[in-house]
């Protein structure tokens, strides 16, 4: 089961804001310094905010855990409908258009493939709402004394 060492920054009604050190290949990763999605200042941190009911105070050490087999059906749920919708989009296009228009067969599975691709992002959102809702039995937060 995954666990993570967090710090408990701050509480507003029902909800904390935890921060951490990331758990991850970040740090090490050749293209840190140019990659999108961590920015440069907080590389290291990894910031969560989450429904609790317990009473947390500021400072407070707080590990988080999580399922091995919630994890997996996440990436699963969230990677796989995309990634099918490309593949399968560009191989339905190439079957439907490839005796029609031979000369445009290429394009088309392009922009099949992208198609493909953006319904699969659009069910990997709906699929995920339901994942948030099972979050709540899946992820423990426990104080350390």
């Amino acid at each position: 089961m995954p666990q993570v060492s967090l710090t408990v920054r701050s509480l507003s009604d029902n909800k904390v804001v935890l921060e951490g050190q990331r758990q991850s290949t970040c740090s090490s990763c050749a293209s840190k310094d140019t990659c999108v999605t961590v920015s440069h200042e907080q590389s290291k941190l990894l910031l969560a905010e989450l429904e609790a009911n317990d009473n947390y105070a500021v400072g407070q050490q707080i590990n988080l855990h999580c399922q091995d087999s919630f994890l997996l059906k996440a990436v699963l749920v969230m990677l796989g409908p995309a990634l099918l919708g490309l593949v399968g989009g560009a191989l339905l296009f190439n079957l439907l258009f490839a005796s029609v228009l031979p000369a445009q067969v290429d394009y088309l599975t392009i922009i099949g493939s992208a198609v493909g691709f953006l319904l699969g992002l659009i069910l990997s959102r709906r699929l995920g709402r339901s994942l948030k809702q099972q979050l709540k039995l899946h992820l423990s937060l426990k104080a350390t004394n």
